[in-house]
C-alpha cells in the first residue's frame, strides 16, 4: 500500500515547506538544550551520579530524545533524518563549500565506526558526555561544527552520509522497519529522460533538490542509506515514488549483503547494548565487571583511565574474543577446507541485529520510565544543581508512584519484546537467503552464536524482572 496516496501523509510530503519548517524547529530545540547543558558541572561524582537526570536539558536528550530516535527507527526507518537539523546545516555549508568528491576511506564506512568506538569509549565511559550537561552540549557542538567542516570540504551530504554515527546505527535499525521509501513504476524512471531526482545540476536547490546521498530511486534496495528527506518525491515530475508498508525484517530475507564497516560497527553496537542492559542489574552489572574490575585493579589504575580500560575490554576485547570463537568453530565444521570465513561472519552480524535492536528498545523503554520521578524537579530548575543537592544529601525525596506502577507491565514488554527478537531470528534464519548460502554445520555454529547472544539479555530479564 502506497501510504502517500493517503491523502494527508501525501499531502505533507509532497509540501514545498517540508522538512524545512520542522528541521527549523529542531534547530531552535537543538540550540536551547546546548544552552541549557553549557556551564553546568560538578567535581563531586555523587553530585554528577544525580545531574544527568535533575538538569533538564540532559534529562532530555539522553532519557527521552536518544531513546525516542532509537525506537523510531525501528519502527517508521530513518525518519530522525527527515527532520534533523543537521542535514539542513550541511545542505547550507554543502553550497557554499569545496564541494571535493569525499574519499573512498569516507564511503567506506570505517570512519563512522571508527568514530561511534570513541564516542562510546572516550565520551561516554571516559569523558561522561552522557552525564556531565556540559559535556553533552560540547560534544552537540563539536557534532555541529564536525558537520559543518566535513560540508564545507566534500561535496553532497558527506557527514550524514558517511559519518554521521546516529545515521549509520538508525540505516540499519531501519532494515527491520515495516516501511519503505521506493521508486513506484521501475518502467517510468527507465524511460525517465531528465533523471530529476539525481541530476547534479539540481544537488543544491532548497526544495525539489535531487538526492545528496547519490541514491537512485529506482535502485534502492533496502533502507539503509536513504535518509527519508523527500526531496525526491517533490523533484520528480512523475511523483513516481511510495512509501509503503511492508512485512518488518523484510530487508533481511532478501540477498542483502552487509559491508564490512557494518559488519564491524554491528558488533561493537552489540557488546555497548549488552552493557547498557546488564548495567540495569547489580547482579548482572556485577558479572560484567569482573575482569574489567579486577585487571585495573591489579593494576593499579583508578579513576577516568580505568574507565578507559575498562570500556577497552567490555567493547572490544570481549566481543574480539566471542568472535574468534566463532570463527574456530565455523571453521572446524565448515565441508570445505580452508573456506573463506568472511561470508558467515557478514551473516552473523545480521542475525545479531533483532537480538541488538530489541534490547535498545529494552533500555530505552527502562530509561524512559525510570526517569519520570525527576520531571517535575527538572522542569521548576532546569539547571538542576540545587535538585542534584538536595537528593545527594537526602532532603529529597522522589516521587516513585508513577515509575513502580509501570514496573509489572516493562517487566511483560521487556519479555515479549526479546520473544518477539528470538521469534524474528529464528524466521530470518531458517528462509533468508543469506543464511541458507552456507553449509549445514557453519549454519549451527551461527545459530548456537546468536542464541547465546540472545541468552544475555533473557537470563538478565527473567531473573531480574521476574525472578
Amino acid at each position: 500500500m502506497n501510504l502517500l496516496k493517503i491523502k494527508y501523509i501525501g499531502g505533507l510530503f509532497r509540501a514545498s515547506w517540508f522538512p524545512l519548517v520542522p528541521q527549523m524547529v529542531m534547530l531552535i530545540v537543538f540550540i536551547l538544550l546546548v544552552a541549557g547543558g553549557l556551564g553546568v558541572t560538578a567535581s563531586d561524582p555523587d553530585l554528577i551520579y544525580r545531574l544527568r537526570y535533575t538538569n533538564l536539558a540532559n534529562l532530555i536528550v539522553w532519557s527521552y530524545w536518544w531513546p525516542l530516535i532509537i525506537i523510531a527507527a525501528i519502527f517508521l526507518g530513518r525518519l530522525w533524518c527527515t527532520v534533523c537539523p543537521v542535514e539542513l546545516i550541511t545542505y547550507y555549508a554543502g553550497k557554499i563549500g569545496l564541494k571535493r568528491q569525499a574519499p573512498h576511506i569516507l564511503k567506506s564506512g570505517w570512519i563512522v565506526t571508527i568514530f561511534y568506538t570513541l564516542i562510546w569509549i572516550v565520551g561516554v565511559h571516559t569523558l561522561a558526555v552522557n552525564r556531565v550537561p556540559h559535556q553533552m552540549a560540547l560534544y552537540m557542538l563539536m557534532l555541529i561544527i564536525l558537520a559543518i567542516d566535513i560540508s564545507l570540504i566534500f561535496q553532497n551530504r558527506a557527514f550524514c552520509s558517511y559519518i554521521c554515527p546516529v545515521g549509520h546505527l538508525l540505516g540499519l535499525y531501519a532494515l527491520m522497519s515495516p516501511f519503505e521509501w521506493r521508486a513506484d513504476d521501475q518502467s517510468i524512471c527507465s524511460n525517465c529522460k531528465t533523471k530529476d531526482c539525481v541530476v547534479k545540476k539540481n544537488h543544491y536547490r532548497l526544495i525539489s533538490r535531487s538526492c545528496t546521498s547519490n541514491l537512485y530511486p529506482a535502485a534502492i534496495k533496502d533502507n539503509r542509506d536513504c535518509l527519508l528527506c523527500t526531496q525526491c518525491l517533490k523533484a520528480c515530475p512523475y511523483k513516481n515514488i511510495r512509501f509503503s508498508a511492508r512485512r518488518p525484517f523484510a530487508d533481511f530475507f532478501t540477498g542483502i549483503d552487509l559491508r564490512p564497516a557494518e559488519v564491524g560497527f554491528i558488533l561493537l553496537v552489540s557488546s555497548f547494548v549488552v552493557f547498557e542492559i546488564l548495567s540495569e542489574w547489580i547482579v548482572s552489572l556485577d558479572i560484567l565487571m569482573w575482569a574489567p574490575d579486577h585487571f585495573t585493579s591489579a593494576l593499579g589504575i583508578t579513576g577516568s583511565m580505568a574507565n578507559f580500560v575498562s570500556a577497552i575490554i567490555m567493547f572490544i576485547v570481549f566481543p574480539a574474543l566471542a568472535l574468534l570463537v566463532l570463527i574456530v568453530l565455523a571453521q572446524l565444521v565448515s565441508d570445505e577446507k580452508g573456506a573463506p570465513l568472511g561470508a558467515a561472519i557478514r551473516t552473523f552480524a545480521l542475525l545479531l541485529l533483532p537480538t541488538v535492536a530489541g534490547a535498545h528498545i529494552i533500555k530505552s523503554i527502562l530509561k524512559m520510565s525510570s526517569q519520570i520521578p525527576f520531571w517535575r524537579h527538572a522542569l521548576s530548575d532546569t539547571n538542576g544543581i540545587e535538585t542534584a543537592q538536595r537528593i545527594a544529601a537526602g532532603t529529597l525525596e522522589l516521587n516513585k508512584s508513577a515509575s513502580d506502577a509501570l514496573y509489572p507491565a516493562i517487566s511483560l514488554i521487556a519479555a515479549a519484546i526479546l520473544l518477539i527478537a528470538l521469534a524474528a531470528t529464528m524466521q530470518i534464519f531458517c528462509k533468508s537467503v543469506v543464511v541458507q548460502k552456507h553449509t549445514g554445520g557453519v549454519k549451527f555454529v551461527l545459530l548456537l552464536g546468536v542464541l547465546a547472544y540472545w541468552s544475555i539479555f533473557g537470563l538478565t530479564i527473567f531473573n531480574w524482572r521476574f525472578g
